[in-house]
């Protein structure tokens, strides 16, 4: 139980440097979002002047109206990009965890609408091979919470199943990986995570062991708690494919595979023997297997994620009982 629990703190001490770190991140955009203002205020100027130069070369007729618009056109392309790139040397390391955000939005010129597009901070391989596509990996803390059940070989016998639904649940956290495949469509999602289940059988029941098989039987006592958890380490590998919903916005769906081991399971049971409560903690594998795996599907947003996983493994040994998890995940 202390291993349980120095692992949670662990956990909840990474989040907060998380959050520490995104807030000290916050504040260095901020910083270079008013660096930026200033060149942007800079190269607006450049630009101004260079636009009357060219309306004043067409006002003088030295070019015709097509050249003019083929210059400004070029002169506008020019500073974009030079701004890109200034912002590409302000930004140094932290572009590797500004996730791509969009810092400013600049129009330069509104008389002539020539617009500077939407500086972006772009990843080093941008500038060092000029490639359209660039392979990068983010790493995310992650926590889940949802409901678990089982299933006899098909979802609908769920509606037969001896746990309560709203009763069993589970907490899981961990670390996502996600390397760019494919332009920021595609994504291999990978790594790893601690998963706590727990199963509350209904009425006043709870589990025993017979002849290697699980069952559920009504407890001799009032049981005011009867639950069976069982704790996993779990390792995920699947591909997550976003589908632009706007701005800055997209619909991401997943699926994938993962496989996890067991790290521990006991059954806790409360009851009262003639007006005295008693706390009982069973210590046992109850048949679970060491290694489970199954699969995994999921559709969200940028940091939230419902998702759903189904053990192909059975949960008890001779038995055709599975495992299915319903959640929800915060990236952090």
């Amino acid at each position: 139980m202390k291993t349980i629990w120095n692992i949670f703190l662990i956990w909840i001490l990474l989040i907060a440097g998380q959050l520490s770190a995104q807030e000290d991140l916050n504040v260095n955009l901020l910083k270079i979002n008013k660096k930026i203002d200033s060149i942007v205020r800079l190269k607006v100027q450049q630009f101004e002047a260079e636009l009357q130069h060219i309306d004043q070369q067409l006002q003088n007729k030295t070019i015709s109206s097509e050249e003019a618009v083929i210059k400004k056109k070029r002169l506008a392309k020019q500073y974009a990009e030079d701004l890109d790139y200034t912002v590409y040397k302000l930004t140094g390391d932290l572009k590797r965890v500004g996730k791509g955000a969009y810092i400013t939005d600049s129009i330069i010129n509104n008389r002539t609408a020539y617009n500077i597009r939407k500086v972006k901070l772009y990843k080093k391989s941008y500038y060092d091979s000029h490639s359209k596509v660039s392979i990068h990996t983010h790493a995310y803390l992650f926590l889940s919470v949802g409901l678990n059940n089982i299933s006899n070989n098909n979802i609908s016998s769920i509606e037969f199943s001896p746990y309560g639904y709203m009763q069993s649940r589970f907490f899981e956290t961990g670390i996502d990986w996600k390397t760019n495949l494919s332009r920021n469509k595609t994504f291999l999602v990978y790594g790893f995570s601690f998963v706590w289940n727990t199963l509350k059988p209904t009425g006043n029941r709870y589990h025993i062991v017979n002849n290697d098989t699980v069952k559920i039987v009504t407890h001799p006592n009032d049981l005011k708690k009867s639950k069976l958890r069982h704790i996993w380490f779990k390792v995920p590998l699947g591909l997550e494919i976003n589908l632009p919903r706007g701005n800055k916005r997209h619909l991401s769906i997943a699926a994938g595979v993962y496989g996890k081991f067991r790290l521990t399971t006991k059954q806790k049971l409360t009851y009262s023997v003639n007006g005295d409560e008693h706390d009982e903690v069973i210590k046992n594998d109850y048949t679970m297997p060491g290694f489970a795996y199954g699969l995994t599907g999921a559709i969200g947003g940028t940091s939230w994620i419902i998702y759903a996983d189904y053990d192909l493994t059975p949960v008890f040994k001779n038995s055709q009982k599975h495992l299915i998890d319903l959640g929800i995940k915060w990236r952090l």
